[in-house]
């Protein structure tokens, strides 16, 4: 099922924001012609929040952009901590909160 899905692109938040002031629209502006909360962009644009499968293709045909990651090999390649064996504990992803 999940095989055939697109993984976002990491840049997402900053191809969406220089798409929008390309075409040199507000973030309420863009809201407003894709019939969504300009909240929901301005979270969009800081990379808070994700898009919806709906709103990444509102968004993709509105400001004719591709927000899908390309060439992904479908791993977790940017990850960078753990140990040198490549096996990981709880304690290489987790921050203590003291």
């Amino acid at each position: 099922m999940f095989d055939d899905m697109e993984e976002l692109a990491t840049d997402y938040d900053d191809r969406v924001r220089n798409a929008r002031e390309g075409k040199g629209l507000s973030q309420s502006d863009l809201a407003n012609e894709l019939n969504e909360k300009a909240s929901l962009i301005r979270k969009i644009e800081r990379g808070d929040t994700l898009p919806s499968d709906r709103v990444q293709s509102k968004l993709e045909n509105y400001l004719d952009i591709d927000l899908n990651a390309e060439g992904s090999s479908g791993g977790d390649s940017e990850w960078s901590g753990g140990s040198s064996t490549g096996s990981y504990t709880l304690g290489d992803v987790v921050k203590r909160k003291d």
